[in-house]
């Protein structure tokens, strides 16, 4: 009887046990599109203790408690707070459907009791109690604590369009295609069907010396699959790089998709995001605490996400999850997904493996990537001798490192990744795309688009964008140029373009010859530069238009820029011998030497008449000179000759060029002409971005005024960065000078604080630009030295270009960027020198450019 009585006791407590277990389930969705959502919080409190959990990659979860709690709520970045009331001890599902911020009234599939939000706390906050417990000890646990590291990273990328019908394979123009459709699979974060179309696969080895520091990324081997030759590794290397690099959440930043987000570790975390502790879990044998983060203000460029800290006194990081919220002011990026683990190296959390995927749309055009990679051969403390850090850059390429790209036996003995059969089908469909001729014309249609080149084999057709254009002095400018690629010589490459004007009906061309003296992928503008170059340019030119110290396209024939807010009939034609040789060394010193011959033309209201009455038509120079430029870390991303530095790049730019200009030759004049240059970029967190650029120089020797320093002016409508914009050509020269830039990027710090404002993404630009000169009395043709040029005059007379002793030039801008994504729109002020003739006080000028 005592046994039978023992039996029954045992089981009514089982079953009160049991019927005190809690369990909730369901999906998470958005409420006006029906999308799941990934990572969201799903928490309850209970006796004063916040638990949960999160929903998983396709917006699902599961909750399960033996605790006692009667509401649970509902939580993802950009959307209202949800909170139902559930029933105790039971098994029941809540799909919740959440309401972006924007949205007047919520829903959810459920009737549940609204719970009043309450304001969000950091002080006496758990959650906060803890992040800073992992500030603190942030030093022992970050890699950046060790004296050395070193490690091998296998990494691989795809990228491909979206958003595909499922109806695709029968469509009439799919049916040479239709291969492809056996390969299309959806997106795990969007469920929108994708095909991958670039695939790359790359082996590298990392090494760390904490002081004096050095890190440094060797690319050892690449295999890429290719369906242009404007896809190449070399670049979409940068891109991919700052797309995802390396993360590590303890530094201040985040480094993704060419933006700095502010890390949920950073020392001012604490006031950007909000921090919940959302679970407690095993995870690989730890025991972790759940601590999701989202952005205080949504619209701003924040994460959210959840950290996996270890539940002891060492507070490492064992698992990071970071997406964007939906509100955020991050463009292009509809949904994305990067995940981090760690593993137990030498007593501390190493990262071994990451992934990060990501759907892009715009405007209907939506692109699906995924990268990933895997760390392996992990040493700790083990250093390389003190010669390997030496003249270190952050990145270099083994010099054979495409040599094994079509070795498949190679790649399979040193994957430390399985490839899955999608991946493995990339490669074999591209190769029989290739030969489907509707599918080229189509995708070098594009192409074209974005690379301004038509790509015809071993020859380039373009720039494209060039072909036409308009100005005062030719009329209507028709220009063909075209240039040879490495499928035509690996070492000898020939550029060139011919130009007409149906005002002037004068040709005008250029042709260049160029050998490289290294190998290259694709073209021989490729880093690193060892380039002999030899040209002659028959040509009309805008004076002024030449930055010294600015890689960038000073071309002035593109028809975006023939918009002006004032007629421009002051050209210059210009016939132009010159020989350059460059060479760039691995640590990013770039010297340039070269030699001219040049001999110059007025054209339209502009004479070269001297003091004296003699007229010059034309006048001719002889020139030598070299250029240095320092630039150690620049991260730039290459489009032929052209280098633009990534927004990422924090690199100090130097650059100083000394010119002798030579009484040889015939040349008519003498003179030493010598420049300086720096730039610099600040990240300043979530404040924005600030960038400085000053130069100066300094001519020795009379000369007239086309060989002093002629300040860049703009009359066209489209906004000049390097520039001033209400400056006009030739206004202003100056024997001596200095100049200086300065622009800040808010990302939208202000706007997002807006009612209303914050949805449309926009972002506040401001510019400080300022240059101060001096002629001496010798060059100014106002003294009556007979040799010197007289400078221009207007048609009453009255002169219109001027020095700059009185005062330094000053303009200023504000402006909103980001409109639709891509357009800049700017109000430039004028501040002195307003009584020069046709010029403008103020002015409205636009620009465009594709920024995440």
């Amino acid at each position: 009887m005592k046994r039978f009585f023992l039996l029954i006791l045992i089981t009514i407590a089982s079953l009160t046990a049991f019927s005190q277990h809690t369990v909730v389930k369901g999906k998470v969705t958005d409420i006006a599109t029906g999308e799941t959502l990934p990572m969201a919080t799903v928490h309850y409190v209970s006796n004063g203790q916040t638990y949960g959990t999160t929903t998983d990659i396709n917006g699902n979860y599961r909750l399960e408690s033996d605790k006692i709690f009667d509401y649970v709520t509902f939580q993802f970045a950009g959307y209202k707070p949800y909170t139902v009331e559930i029933n105790r001890f039971t098994t029941q599902t809540i799909n919740a459907k959440l309401e972006s911020e924007v949205v007047s009234l919520p829903k959810a599939e459920v009737k549940a009791k609204r719970r009043i939000k309450e304001r969000y706390k950091r002080k006496g906050n758990p959650a906060v109690e803890l992040i800073k417990k992992v500030h603190k000890n942030a030093e022992r646990n970050s890699l950046t604590g060790f004296d050395y590291y070193q490690y091998d990273e296998y990494s691989k990328l795809e990228m491909g369009p979206s958003n595909l019908s499922d109806s695709l394979a029968n469509k009439r123009f799919m049916r040479s295609i239709s291969f492809v459709c056996d390969n299309i699979i959806p997106s795990e974060l969007t469920g929108r069907n994708y095909l991958s179309m670039y695939f790359v696969e790359t082996l590298s080895k990392t090494y760390y010396r904490k002081n004096p520091r050095v890190l440094t990324i060797e690319v050892t081997d690449t295999k890429d699959v290719l369906l242009s030759k404007f896809l190449d590794f070399n670049s979409m290397e940068s891109i991919i790089d700052n797309w995802i690099g390396f993360v590590d959440v303890y530094q201040r930043n985040v480094r993704l998709f060419n933006n700095e987000y502010t890390s949920p570790m950073s020392p001012v975390a604490i006031a950007f995001y909000h921090y919940y502790i959302v679970d407690t879990v095993d995870y690989d044998n730890e025991n972790c605490i759940v601590l999701a983060f989202t952005p205080s203000n949504q619209m701003d460029l924040g994460l959210c996400g959840s950290l996996w800290i270890t539940n002891d006194s060492s507070y490492m990081v064992k698992k990071v999850q970071l997406q964007l919220p939906k509100q955020s002011g991050t463009n292009f990026v509809e949904a994305m997904m990067f995940e981090q683990e760690y593993e137990k190296v030498d007593s501390v959390m190493f990262p071994t493996r990451y992934s990060l995927v990501a759907d892009l749309f715009y405007l209907g055009l939506a692109i699906h990537g995924k990268r990933s990679g895997v760390y392996s051969n992990i040493e700790i403390n083990k250093p390389m001798p003190d010669d390997f850090y030496v003249g270190k850059t952050e990145k270099t390429r083994s010099k054979n490192f495409y040599e094994h790209r079509n070795d498949d036996a190679y790649w399979e003995a040193r994957r430390t990744d399985s490839l899955s059969e999608h991946e493995r089908r990339i490669a074999e469909d591209n190769e029989k795309l290739k030969k489907v001729w509707t599918f080229r014309l189509i995708s070098e249609s594009i192409f074209a688009i974005g690379y301004n080149y038509i790509d015809c084999g071993p020859i380039d057709i373009g720039p494209i964008y060039n072909m036409l254009s308009h100005n005062e002095i030719e009329g209507w400018r028709l220009r063909f140029g075209a240039k040879t690629n490495t499928r035509f010589h690996k070492h000898i490459f020939l550029e060139g373009f011919l130009a007409y004007g149906t005002y002037d009906e004068k040709p005008k061309f250029r042709s260049q010859v160029m050998y490289s003296f290294n190998d290259k992928v694709n073209n021989q503008w490729e880093f690193p530069m060892n380039l002999l170059t030899m040209s002659y340019e028959h040509n009309t030119d805008i004076p002024g238009r030449d930055i010294f110290g600015f890689n960038f396209k000073n071309e002035y024939d593109a028809l975006g820029r023939s918009l002006n807010r004032q007629a421009n009939t002051r050209m210059v034609f210009n016939d132009k011998l010159k020989l350059m040789y460059d060479y760039e060394f691995q640590y990013q010193i770039g010297v340039k030497l070269f030699a001219e011959y040049q001999e110059q033309r007025s054209l339209g209201d502009m004479t070269y008449q001297t003091v004296g009455g003699k007229v010059y038509n034309p006048f001719t120079t002889n020139s030598v000179g070299f250029e240095v430029r320092y630039a150690h870390n620049e991260r730039v991303q290459q489009i032929h000759q052209y280098r633009y530095p990534l927004a990422t790049s924090v690199a100090p730019v130097f650059t100083i060029g000394y010119t002798y200009g030579g009484n040889i030759l015939g040349s008519d004049y003498e003179y030493h002409k010598i420049q300086g240059m720096f730039s610099k970029r600040w990240f300043l967190s979530v404040l924005g971005i600030a960038d400085i650029k000053i130069s100066c120089g300094t001519i020795i020797g009379d000369v007239p005024f086309p060989l002093l320093f002629v300040h860049r002016g703009n009359q066209e409508l489209y906004f000049d960065e390097s520039g001033f914009n209400l400056m006009n050509y030739n206004e202003f020269v100056s024997q001596y000078y200095i100049q200086g830039i300065f622009d800040y990027t808010f990302n939208g710090f202000l706007l997002n604080r807006v009612p209303l404002l914050g949805k449309l993404k926009l972002r506040e630009v401001f510019s400080l630009k300022s240059v101060w000169g001096e002629v001496s009395s010798s060059c100014n043709p106002a003294n009556g030295n007979p040799k010197l040029f007289i400078f221009p005059t207007g048609p009453n007379g009255e002169s219109q270009t001027y020095t700059l002793e009185d005062k330094p030039y000053i303009e200023g801008s504000i402006g909103i960027a980001n409109i639709f994504s891509i357009l800049r729109i700017d109000y430039v002020r004028r501040f002195n020198y307003l009584d020069h003739p046709d010029v403008d006080e103020w002015g409205i000028f636009f620009s465009l450019k594709v920024k995440f």
